[in-house]
């Protein structure tokens, strides 16, 4: 998208948690672009989350203009401050904590108050869960995202979201989420060592690649996999990652009696992840709604980009990737039969795994590149842009 000269001489204020690792590019992009400055507002927590080791100089960003602030009983008041400054447009806000909605309130006030437009960025969609914390979430993500000039969100469902809540559809652009991991020589290798090292020849491989916390669902995969093997042989599955329920997991893998064909590899090496999605013949995300729901993980992009057929349940945030029956298919949560016999119908079929996994590195090349959240992002400035005019 080419991009108008007033545009890139325009200050935008970006304020964002964190510089994961699958950002990075996209942050960089942007600055080669336009006018940005980063304030990075809760590294040591993600720190903590995701075990990285970001620090006030983030590797992968030199170059680019930003800051890492820090945040006091879990607000960036320096942050706030910056809101005070010399900026055109301000990107940001976050209410996944009560201290994020009292920043992001605080960001929103200064804001308006000094007339410039403000970008919301958010990955929420609607997961029907009713309690009194998700009923003032819906409030507050309907008032702000109403009165903001406009919202970027990652996918269709996200979009509905807003618009449920009384956002105007001209207002809401999507920047879909892009993974930064990229194929390589290596990987192939990877995968023929990983195969040998967990005596995989001839085996039919699942694969789930996640944290192991109740959100996931991990336990309906196990159970889908103990009914699978009633009818299939030389199947395994591979539960990629760590987390607090890993222990009920293998109890559970031990109690249904497929311990010897459930693998729990623990946390690995980013390096040998490309390897893993290679080996296996279908991709599995079984995630389940709690408070909280899956916005839009980054792992069914990965599995997408190794051309492999991916299952989800309808609780998570990325369905909108998956087209029924073409690149995979989408499983009501908590139901470990259906769960059974999608996954049936991928490894019993190798014609159909192989298209379904053409068709899913398809996808990804057509609309989930960086150049697609650039172009994104570009649409919504373009907007408030011109409705500051």
């Amino acid at each position: 998208m080419a991009v108008d000269k007033d545009l890139k001489s325009s200050k935008i204020l970006f304020i964002h948690h964190t510089a994961m690792w699958y950002r990075k590019p996209f942050f960089r992009m942007l600055s080669k672009i336009y006018d940005v400055k980063y304030l990075f507002t809760n590294v040591e927590g993600y720190n903590k989350t995701y075990d990285t080791d970001l620090s006030q100089r983030i590797e992968g960003l030199e170059g680019v203009n930003y800051e890492v602030v820090k945040n006091y009983f879990g607000i960036a008041f320096g942050a706030i401050k910056e809101t005070m400054g010399e900026y055109d447009v301000f990107v940001g806000g976050s209410w996944d904590t009560p201290t994020d909605l009292i920043e992001t309130l605080f960001y929103f006030i200064v804001v308006k108050l000094r007339r410039k437009p403000f970008i919301l960025w958010r990955e929420d969609w609607d997961w029907n869960v009713k309690s009194l914390k998700r009923s003032f979430v819906k409030f507050m993500a309907g008032f702000i995202g109403r009165n903001v000039d406009a919202i970027l969100v990652p996918g269709s469902k996200h979009r509905e979201f807003f618009t449920s809540l009384g956002v105007s559809s001209d207002n809401i652009f999507i920047m879909p989420n892009v993974s930064n991991i990229k194929s390589n020589d290596k990987d192939f290798q990877n995968r023929e060592n990983i195969r040998k090292e967990l005596n995989l020849e001839n085996k039919k491989v699942i694969l789930y690649v996640g944290r192991l916390i109740d959100l996931k669902g991990v336990d309906y995969l196990i159970k889908a996999f103990y009914k699978l093997g009633k009818d299939c042989k030389d199947i395994v599955l591979l539960v990629v990652g760590e987390g607090p329920e890993k222990s009920k997991l293998e109890s559970l893998a031990e109690e249904l009696g497929v311990n010897n064909s459930v693998i729990f590899t623990g946390n690995i090496d980013n390096s040998l992840l490309g390897g893993y999605y290679l080996l296996s013949n279908v991709f599995v995300l079984p995630s389940i709604t709690t408070y909280f729901a899956d916005a839009c993980p980054l792992v069914v992009n990965e599995a997408m980009y190794f051309a492999k057929p991916v299952i989800t349940s309808d609780a998570v945030g990325t369905t909108f990737m998956i087209q029924n029956g073409k690149n995979g298919y989408v499983v009501p949560e908590r139901d470990a039969d259906s769960l059974c016999n999608a996954i049936c119908k991928i490894i019993s079929d190798p014609d159909l795994e192989k298209k379904m996994g053409n068709e899913s590195k398809n996808v990804i090349e057509e609309g989930f590149k960086y150049k697609n959240m650039v172009d994104g992002f570009t649409s919504a400035l373009e907007h408030v842009m011109k409705r500051k005019k």
